[in-house]
């Protein structure tokens, strides 16, 4: 079920010392926060954008960091940082940006339309045009990324050299879903075969498995590709055959989903919340998808929608325009990804541009408008009092790219308790 905890929580659970690891691509800290729960210590982080370093060190202010760009990081920077020797480190962790794979980046193109039967508000089986997007199998082209012409798609090759270089007992790589779809096989395999052949010099035991962040404590429906591998050596101190490592890392599900209820229902009556969500329903005013939102059924009932499993609002938008075009307004392109979940299920993934006041591809249950920080914060499972800096939509954005604490916490249980723990 959802919990709630604090920074102090947080710091009582890493100050055990269980385990130590050192987290690239570290971003605002929300992999780094499921370690601390599972009582690890964050040793040294790398990330090149400075105003994540910022939300980080607001929270982890004694943390050491390397700030800049993961391809100039040597893996004697990070001994050196850390004091350890090779061998010696614990847990390499990485979230490598992969836009090339994701389902919001910019390597997708035009929405291809296909008829799919579903049933409407009333219960009525109809034909919908549901979009989809189709992706462009263009890999590593230089395009604009965080204020910089650069390519970044190939970056997960750089946390391979570091895991050659470092040697860790056991190594987690996290990235979108789309990297295991049909379209980006040839890529993945690449990957894949890197970390398995490669970095064969320390002897690992790799796997990967797609795991939903709503199976393991997060009111969010966020589904995540995660490689671990573990070094042979320790897997052989822990008596567990090579044939055994998938299921030993991975967490089991939890069948009990948290849900948008149990995460931020009470925040409607939280006064600092409903100051901010007022500034995104007067912002929501001025766009021209106000007309069209207000449309949306709001408080839905999960057994009267088929937004319940995961369909676009613009379907159901689509369908009453074509019933009656004169009072209902044509649905734009822009609309496609916008859905209001209803109050007892998981929310739909957040997303660094969905969290965006100007897009509202989240939509609250209740209001015609997204989620506020507060309530993007509960739904990634953030301590109560985690820290954000920057304009709104820095903040949201921070948010929306982070690893979901709780599901790291429940992975890095597992490899713990499964090979780090000295039996």
């Amino acid at each position: 079920m959802y919990m709630r905890y604090t920074l102090d929580d947080v710091k009582k659970s890493s100050d055990r010392k269980l385990f130590n690891v050192v987290s690239l691509f570290a971003g605002g800290g929300g992999s780094s926060i499921g370690y601390k729960l599972a009582g690890g210590e964050i040793l040294l982080i790398n990330e090149f954008q400075q105003i994540a370093v910022d939300t980080y060190l607001e929270n982890f202010p004694d943390t050491k960091t390397i700030v800049g760009d993961v391809r100039e990081v040597k893996g004697s920077d990070i001994l050196n940082m850390t004091g350890l020797d090779v061998g010696e480190l614990d847990i390499l962790d990485g979230s490598p940006p992969c836009p090339a794979f994701s389902s919001t980046g910019t390597a997708w193109g035009r929405q291809k339309p296909k008829m799919k039967k579903m049933k409407n508000l009333e219960g009525e089986e109809v034909e919908v045009e549901v979009r989809e997007l189709e992706h462009s199998t263009e890999w590593d082209r230089v395009r604009e990324h965080y204020g910089k012409k650069q390519t970044i798609d190939d970056l997960t090759m750089e946390m391979v050299r570091l895991i050659v270089e470092i040697q860790p007992k056991a190594w987690v790589c996290e990235n979108v879903k789309g990297m295991t779809h049909k379209y980006a096989d040839k890529k993945f395999k690449q990957i894949i075969n890197a970390l398995n052949d490669r970095i064969r010099k320390g002897f690992y035991d790799g796997s990967h498995e797609i795991l939903n962040a709503a199976e393991h404590g997060v009111p969010q429906s966020r589904k995540r590709v995660f490689m671990v591998g573990v070094r042979e050596d320790i897997r052989i101190r822990s008596d567990r055959s090579w044939l055994n490592v998938n299921s030993m890392v991975f967490p089991d599900p939890n069948r009990k989903r948290p849900t948008l209820r149990d995460g931020i229902y009470d925040l409607l009556d939280d006064e600092e919340n409903m100051k901010e969500a007022q500034i995104l329903c007067d912002d929501m005013k001025t766009k021209t998808k106000y007309e069209w939102m207000q449309l949306m059924p709001k408080d839905i009932p999960v057994d009267q929608t088929y937004v319940a499993v995961g369909d676009y609002c613009y379907a159901e938008m689509e369908r009453r325009y074509k019933q009656d075009p004169v009072n209902n307004p044509k649905p734009k392109n822009s609309h496609f990804q916008s859905r209001r979940t209803p109050w007892d299920l998981p929310s739909h993934t957040l997303s660094e541009t969905g969290l965006q006041t100007s897009l509202a591809v989240h939509l609250h249950p209740r209001e015609d408008r997204g989620y506020t920080t507060k309530e993007a914060m509960r739904l990634m499972t953030l301590p109560e009092d985690f820290k954000l800096v920057g304009t709104l939509n820095e903040k949201l954005a921070r948010i929306g790219l982070m690893v979901a604490p709780m599901q790291m916490k429940c992975i890095a249980d597992n490899i713990y308790q499964q090979f780090l723990k000295e039996k």
